[in-house]
C-alpha cells in the first residue's frame, strides 16, 4: 500500500466508495491503491457482516451495498 492503513479504516474507505456507486473489485483496489487480492479479503469480511453484496450486471460482477444492490435490482424487474 503506498500509506500504511489500518483494516478498519480499509473497510469504512471501501463504503464509502460503495455508498456511491457499484464497483469492480480491480477498479477499487486500483483507486484504493492496495492489492486486489488484500481488497478482496476485506470485501468477502464486509459481505459477512452483512455491509456489502455482489450484483451481476448479466457480464460483469460488482461490489455494493445491499441498498444499492435492492435499488438496482428493482430497476432491473421493472418494479
Amino acid at each position: 500500500m503506498a500509506e500504511e492503513i489500518n483494516k478498519e479504516e480499509l473497510k469504512q474507505k471501501v463504503i464509502e466508495y460503495l455508498q456511491k456507486k457499484p464497483w469492480q473489485v480491480r477498479d477499487l483496489a486500483k483507486i484504493l491503491r492496495v492489492k486486489k487480492k488484500e481488497l478482496d479479503k476485506i470485501v468477502q469480511e464486509l459481505i459477512n457482516e452483512g455491509k456489502a453484496a455482489y450484483w451481476s450486471s448479466g457480464s460483469t460482477t460488482y461490489i455494493t451495498t445491499p441498498e444499492k444492490l435492492k435499488e438496482m435490482e428493482e430497476k432491473r424487474s421493472g418494479i
